[in-house]
């Protein structure tokens, strides 16, 4: 009888000790501009790493491509508690993870890789349990800023104009008559001699999209850096670009 029951308890007993197997799970990833849409292929993409928050381990990785998202639904109407923010159309990267138990993950991303002088970095942590899949508008993080990208034309006498073309993080257009409009912002450039400020020229907008430029005239010869920076008041975005150029008065 002993043996009998001692052989019935054999599959129990090897059951629990075999490790559990590892499951699926789907959950999609997405970056959206402060202020503004989503982010993806049209500025480069954003990197994605999703990692262990408590080991480090790299679970997953990949870029966040696709379309903006759509500009009335995110931007003109009001949006509604559990509404829907995205299509099937709408950037994102969908990670697959392989996790046999609750995990706390960590989910980091990093863009717009088409202009790295505006790269920005935004985390969140997450718990991930096996099997439940986060689909839909799955995990959005924000990240704030602009993209600037600027340069200066030198001309004779010593006169230095600065140029800037910029948008919102996502590629958004600023236009006059559009929803991002140039009044909102702070446009200029500081300009630097041996890392010391010696002035700050004021652009404004020229258009037709994101165009924005100033000029300043330079009295000593030498080797300058411009700063150029715009800045959001209201929302706290910021953007900026470094350049440089020369004067030769001689």
């Amino acid at each position: 009888m002993k043996k009998l029951i001692f052989a019935l308890l054999i599959p129990f007993f090897t059951a629990l000790s075999l490790p559990a197997s590892a499951e699926n799970t789907q959950i999609m990833i997405r970056a959206k501009a402060a202020d503004a849409k989503f982010i993806g292929t049209s500025v480069g993409g954003v990197r994605v790493v999703v990692e262990d928050a408590e080991t480090g381990e790299i679970l997953d990785e990949g870029w966040i491509n696709g379309g903006t998202g759509d500009t009335d639904l995110l931007i003109k109407n009001p949006i509604e508690r559990g509404q829907r923010l995205t299509d099937d159309k709408t950037a994102g990267y969908l990670a697959e993870i392989d996790i046999d138990a609750p995990r706390l993950l960590k989910f980091k991303l990093m863009g717009p890789y088409g202009y790295r002088q505006s790269l920005q970095e935004a985390t969140v942590t997450s718990w991930v349990v096996p099997g439940k899949h986060l689909l839909g508008d799955g995990i959005i993080l924000n990240m704030p800023g602009f993209i600037v990208d600027a340069w200066t034309q030198v001309l004779e006498g010593g006169k230095v104009e600065f140029y800037t073309k910029a948008s919102l993080l996502c590629g958004c257009p600023i236009t006059k008559d559009g929803y991002w409009k140039p009044d909102n912002y702070e446009v200029k450039a500081v300009l630097m001699q041996d890392e010391e400020k010696i002035a700050e020229v004021p652009l404004e907008f020229t258009g037709p999209v994101g165009m924005f430029s100033g000029k300043t005239d330079i009295k000593q010869s030498g080797h300058y850096k411009a700063i150029v920076y715009m800045v959001d008041p209201t929302t706290g975005n910021v953007g900026v670009d470094r350049t440089m150029f020369e004067v030769n008065l001689d």
